[in-house]
This record gives C-alpha cells, structure tokens and sequence, in this order.
C-alpha cells in the first residue's frame, strides 16, 4: 500500500508540474516570444547594478513581483522561495535566478531593497527602476500592477522564465516551500 500511495503522490506532483508548465505556456500572451528585459532602460538591482537580460541569460529565473510594504503576501512569498532555495544543491542553484522585481519602485529603490531582502535567501536580486520600465516588464509577464492609495496591487503567481527568456510556466505563490523545491528541481535538471 505505502508503495502504490508513494507512486501516486509523486505521478500527482508530475502531473501538477505538467499542467502548470503547459497551461501557462498556451496562456501566456508572450509563451511564443521572448521576456526579454531592455537594456538601458534604468533597472538597476539591490546594490544598485544595471540589469538587462545579459545577466540571466542561460539561467533559469523564478521571478515575483512584489514590494517591500507589503504587509503579508510578499514576505510570506519570499520565504516561500528562501525555504525552497535552502533545498537545492549548490550546483542546481547555480543555474537559477530568482528575482523579485519592485511592484513599487518609486519607494522601493536600490537601498530600501537590499534592507528588505536580508531576510531571505542571498541568491534573490532585487530589480528596480522607473515605474515605466517596470510596468513594461509586469505587462510582458501579463502580470498587471495597480497602485492606489499607497496599496499595490500585484500578481499573486511565481513566473518561471526558460534560460532563454521564454516562459516555462505560472506558480501559484501558495505552493508549499517542499512543492516549489521539487519544481525548480525537475525544472532545473532537463
């Protein structure tokens, strides 16, 4: 019996990648094209570093939207990811680039971000810019952000990017930190 239900879990998992990665990609709007990030545009990282697609490319990235007020959803997003990381072995975790990119750059700059993420895992980069170029990549993602009152309103999903800037597939940010691990795993070993 303990090897049939261990069967049927791991063929479930299986089966939960597939729809995620399939799904997403014959939803997305851009799964034929690339999400290529513009250089020059003004995003710059936590320590205050250009950024534009030379740096993740030939890696997997695990992007988030999110911002550093947030009172539960990025946090718990976040440590989501950090307890995730925590279980890939240093050679899979090299292939990865998990960014979160600030949904709110006109508070969330370079310094403010790089406070925020001594929290979480060293291995996340924080991107930054004008909010122009920042609602150009949200749009490209089909992931619209909505600011109103100091409130931001931003997507709620994970955005799994191949090494070559094409969408793999949409997350749920309510994944389990075990679920998640096993996702970038499988992802990151084809």
């Amino acid at each position: 019996m303990g090897a049939v239900s261990s069967r049927l879990r791991r063929f479930g998992r299986g089966l939960a990648l597939a729809v995620l990665l399939c799904g997403a990609a014959a939803s997305h709007p851009s799964a034929a094209g690339s999400l290529a990030w513009p250089a020059g545009r003004g995003l710059v990282d936590q320590t205050g570093t250009a950024v534009d697609e030379a740096r993740f490319t030939g890696r997997l990235r695990l992007v988030y939207f999110g911002y550093t007020r947030c009172p539960d959803l990025c946090p718990t997003a976040l440590m989501t990811v950090t307890q995730a990381l925590d279980e890939l072995p240093p050679a899979l975790l090299a292939r990865l680039a998990p960014v979160l990119i600030a949904a709110d750059p006109e508070r969330d700059g370079p310094g403010v971000l790089a406070s925020y993420l001594d929290t979480f895992h060293p291995a996340i980069v924080a991107v930054t810019g004008p909010v122009a170029v920042i609602d150009g990549l949200a749009a490209a993602y089909a992931a619209p952000i909505r600011r109103h009152d100091g409130v931001v309103d931003h997507p709620v999903e994970f955005f799994l990017v191949g090494p070559a800037g094409v969408p793999v597939g949409r997350i749920p940010v309510t994944v389990t930190p075990d679920a998640l691990a096993g996702i970038l795993r499988r992802a990151l070993s084809r």
